[in-house]
């Protein structure tokens, strides 16, 4: 099974406007459940390209950066 790696950033701001900016940006923005609480980051829509646009299966690694 290939492995993909996204690399995003936390996120402070939450919300409808702050999403939407985000889009407008260029980025997607992304939550993961889990644990104590949820984590909200962003990351480039082009890293998402070779995982959705595939056939193929894909483990997910995510790689924060520090923020």
């Amino acid at each position: 099974m290939k492995s993909i790696t996204i690399k995003g950033s936390q996120r402070e701001s939450v919300g409808k406007v702050a999403t939407k900016a985000l889009r407008n940006a260029g980025q997607v923005p992304c939550v993961v459940y889990g644990g104590d609480k949820a984590i909200h980051f962003s990351a480039e829509t082009l890293a998402f390209k070779n995982l959705v646009y595939t056939p193929d299966v894909h483990t997910v690694v995510i790689a924060l950066e520090d923020g």
